[in-house]
């Protein structure tokens, strides 16, 4: 059916400033239908409309027709309108099934819960969706692949036609994005229709029908699917020709700028997430880190900057033990880091600017006599901006003012401008649109080939841990269960490692 849900001429407006600038988009039905474009491009306000989350300032939504009027999120779900977030919406230590009838639990005539009800509609979802996972388990025992399917289905319990999903690949294997597009596939197949959001050129190729490109708030184009390729959507999306083919030169230096042995880390809940570990990173050296989330990345990255306490084993930087880790001493040793969490330890998201990005090199610069010197300050935030193109509009814009995707490029900037001999980048282009990509892709190389820079990569993204690396080594319930040379890299072995595989041949995969 054309013309199922029309976008007409949407604008929200902030002051002066157009998030959405009088888009009007048309999707059909029973199709896989996405919206790409770069950061700060309206995606993720115009599906908060689409998703009763945001007001639109003008314009109209129409499904099948009507004009539809969507105050509230319950409101969308009347009209049979979905969204999975990019940050999954779970309780760890809630079963399956209480995370998925929450708010929309069945009751009986006495108006008690009527869970056998709720985990019949389950099960009859999860067999006509294909499907397939324990209800009673909870959450934090299920993979990241696992919890995904646990969201789709959250919103198929609710009975809606159209799923919005919010770059859904962010976190999954090669094995476990196919196992994605086939699920979504599969729902298109059996009458849903789903709009897709994702800075994966490769991945709207492979799964859409049609693709609308936003820019600067407007509606570029959309186009079918069958007649554009990554080249050219690249160039809608950023108005200029993009390259990610990363030719890295082969490094020859032997020197080991960090070694790490028999570490052993344990999380916040005293369980051991790094266990018994060895390995090191060389001088103009990328080191890649893999695994699916939660196989004990995060707690390496702290306890390696000193976020974490190391419960055994020790660490020597630049031939020197390297005992009491924290913060300061990292910093003033000239290790840099770049977290994943970019909200709650990348930045202080009500300081503006100048004194995010003062962050860290206020050890060593910036003061005189104890009085800090404003131009000094200002001169470097002026360069992190310019140079990692942060789109802001003042120096005193404070940093939760910021999209996702320029705080991060802030973060990046501020860390690699530092002149840090070793630094820790973990999801280094998340929530990046692909120009942004390719710059700080081009940059981590330029750290490391033309600066001699050291750089410990840890990337939820398997394509940009292989593009970048030297070597990787792959995680898997807080071990190294493997390690691959640049020359041995090959997508489905290392994602069958990250999934726990024993050892690979082709008929593995």
């Amino acid at each position: 059916m054309s013309d199922f849900l029309r976008i007409e001429n949407i604008s929200k407006k902030y002051g002066d400033f157009f998030a959405n600038e009088d888009i009007s988009i048309t999707i059909d039905e029973k199709s896989i239908h996405a919206i790409v474009g770069e950061n700060g491009a309206g995606k993720s306000t115009l599906m908060n409309i689409l998703s009763g989350i945001v007001h639109p300032t003008s314009g109209s939504i129409y499904l099948r027709g009507k004009k539809i009027i969507l105050n509230n999120a319950n409101d969308a779900t009347k009209h049979k309108i979905g969204m999975v977030q990019q940050e999954f919406m779970l309780f760890d230590e809630l079963s399956v099934i209480d995370n998925i009838i929450m708010g929309h639990e069945d009751v009986n005539k006495f108006t008690f819960l009527d869970k056998k009800k709720s985990r019949n509609k389950i099960i009859e979802i999860c067999k006509k969706y294909n499907f397939n996972f324990p209800l009673d388990t909870r959450i934090e025992q299920l993979p990241i692949a696992i919890q995904q399917q646990v969201e789709i289905v959250k919103v198929l319990y609710k009975d809606v036609d159209i799923i919005i999903l919010d770059e859904p690949t962010s976190v999954l294997t090669p094995q476990g994005i196919e196992g994605l597009f086939k699920a979504m596939r599969f729902l298109v197949d059996n009458g849903k229709t789903i709009i897709f959001i994702t800075h994966k050129l490769k991945e709207v190729l492979e799964v859409s029908d049609k693709i609308s490109i936003l820019k600067d708030g407007k509606h570029v184009n959309t186009i079918l699917t069958s007649e554009t390729n990554e080249r050219n959507l690249a160039e809608l999306m950023v108005g200029r020709e993009v390259f990610l083919d990363i030719e890295r030169k082969e490094n020859k230096e032997s020197d080991i700028i960090l070694n790490c042995e028999n570490l052993t880390i344990k999380n916040d809940k005293k369980q051991i997430a790094i266990d018994n570990i060895n390995f090191n990173i060389k001088k103009g050296e990328i080191l890649g880190v893999v695994g699916i989330a939660g196989n004990g990345q995060v707690e390496l990255v702290e306890s390696l900057f000193g976020l974490r306490k190391i419960s055994e084993g020790f660490l020597t930087y630049k031939d020197i033990d390297f005992e009491d880790v924290n913060p300061k001493k990292c910093r003033l040793s000239k290790i840099g880091y770049v977290p994943q969490d970019r909200i709650e330890i990348g930045a202080s998201i009500f300081s503006n600017i100048i004194e995010n990005t003062m962050m860290g090199k206020h050890l060593t610069s910036f003061f005189k006599k104890g009085i800090i010197n404003n131009k000094e300050t200002e001169d470097f935030a002026n360069d992190v901006v310019k140079t990692y193109s942060v789109k802001i509009n003042s120096l005193n814009n404070k940093a939760g003012e910021l999209s996702g995707g320029n705080l991060q490029k802030l973060i990046v900037g501020r860390e690699f401008l530092q002149d840090a001999d070793l630094l820790i980048v973990e999801d280094p282009t998340r929530g990046i649109d692909i120009g942004s990509m390719e710059f700080i892709w081009s940059e981590i190389v330029n750290q490391v080939e033309n600066k001699n820079k050291s750089v410990l990569l840890v990337s939820y993204d398997l394509n940009e841990a292989m593009s970048l690396s030297d070597r990787i080594i792959v995680l898997y319930k807080g071990k190294i269960v493997k390690e691959f040379l640049r020359k041995d890299f090959n997508e489905n072995e290392i994602g069958f490692y990250m999934l726990g595989g024993g050892e690979y041949n082709e008929a593995s995969y």
